[in-house]
């Protein structure tokens, strides 16, 4: 066989690999999530931001999105799950594309609940609260116990990510980014941009 060809078909048994991982490490996620072993202060792999790196590909996958969401969280329970904010409407009510990223948020939190929750988003209505207060009190309403970090002076996706930069950084680097299609995509890359390896949890449209 030819060295590329070797090259090749190693490339494939490790992606192949990795992708098997991430799986193992969700059951062994919703193991914990539901009580069946205590979490652990230290994280089980501790390279996780470097695999993310070097898995993208597989990581960014529709099908493995949910499962690699999952497997970082119950890796390592410093890693956030960030909630990207959208415009309330103007009776100050959350829009549909924001409960759909809130019920994501909150199917994640009640399982992995030492996980600390970030919702960022300022003030986009006269009149109305900001956009993560908003996000804070719909997560509160969905049964969310999780510690909850609020940011409320973003008012785009990239004052997001750079107000919530250093909080990822100071809590290993790696953030699970709940947001709807096709946002995921241009907010995946401004993370990832700032030094944030981040993975997808994917809710809604818009």
């Amino acid at each position: 066989m030819k060295p590329s060809s070797r090259r090749a078909l190693s490339g494939r048994f490790s992606r192949s690999a990795t992708a098997t991982g991430l799986v193992a490490a969700t059951v062994a996620g919703l193991c914990i999530g539901a009580g069946a072993a205590p979490a652990t202060a230290a994280p089980l792999v501790p390279d996780t931001k470097n695999v993310i790196s070097d898995n993208r590909d597989i990581a960014d996958h529709e099908r493995v999105r949910p499962v690699a969401s999952h497997a970082v969280l119950a890796n390592d329970r410093r890693v956030p799950i960030v909630v990207l904010g959208a415009r309330l409407n103007e009776d100050c009510k959350t829009p549909k594309v924001l409960d759909d990223r809130l019920n994501g948020a909150a199917e994640l939190a009640r399982i992995h609940r030492g996980n600390p929750v970030v919702v960022t988003g300022g003030t986009t209505q006269p009149d109305c609260p900001s956009e993560a207060k908003a996000m804070e009190k719909g997560l509160r309403l969905r049964g969310v116990s999780n510690p909850i970090v609020v940011e409320e002076k973003s008012g785009s996706t990239l004052d997001n990510v750079a107000n919530t930069s250093d909080y990822i950084r100071s809590n290993g680097g790696v953030a699970v980014i709940v947001t709807s299609d096709p946002h995921y995509s241009r907010a995946l890359s401004n993370y990832r941009d700032k030094g944030i390896e981040a993975v997808a949890y994917v809710e809604g449209e818009g």
